[in-house]
């Protein structure tokens, strides 16, 4: 580009000097020189011009891709997030809450008769499709007083196992490796 300057720069000047010494001839000729340099110019203007959309269009093509990308994140935490909430089914009731370490914590009460409930609390990890799996549950066994205070409090295990599957948006199935408690059993919002 420096170089088609100093080029027009000089023709310019080789033109000037011509026509103030009275050379017309000369004048012409390094006209015609200039407007060869000037088309010239023109065409790799127009060159150069082409590679910038080029690079305009790989750069929106980029962009294009990152806004995708990043689209995808948000969806796949959106769907995560959708899954948080309360659950019901019968005697039951289960609670999903999102951690901020991509855990969740799950408690589930279920009633076992009107003086005893069960109470699991455990942390799962999402697959990213749908299920969440845990291995660190602990059940508690309560029984009630006739007041409906709790009378006993007995730690049945502290190493259950399962999963919490995710059938849709409001519904949810658990899978309780130790007891079975809630197996084909589907939980609704």
């Amino acid at each position: 580009m420096k170089k088609r300057l100093l080029c027009i720069i000089m023709v310019s000047f080789m033109t000037l000097q011509a026509v103030a010494c009275g050379s017309a001839d000369v004048a012409s000729a390094e006209g015609l020189q200039v407007e060869k340099v000037s088309e010239a110019e023109e065409s790799n203007d127009k060159a150069v011009e082409a590679e910038v959309v080029q690079q305009d269009e790989n750069a929106s093509e980029a962009e294009t891709l990152a806004a995708v990308e990043t689209q995808t994140e948000n969806t796949t935490q959106n769907q995560v997030l959708d899954f948080s909430g309360q659950y019901y089914a019968g005697k039951g009731n289960l609670s999903i809450t999102k951690q901020e370490d991509d855990n969740f914590l799950i408690e589930v009460w279920w009633q076992t008769n009107a003086a005893q409930h069960g109470e699991w609390v455990m942390h799962g990890k999402f697959d990213g499709v749908d299920t969440i799996t845990y291995s660190d549950c602990v059940k508690h066994e309560y029984t009630l007083n006739d007041n409906g205070e709790i009378d006993t409090d007995e730690t049945v295990y502290t190493d259950g196992t399962g999963n919490i599957k995710i059938v849709d948006d409001s519904t949810i199935m658990w899978n309780d490796d130790m007891e079975h408690v809630a197996d084909e059993v589907e939980m609704t919002r």
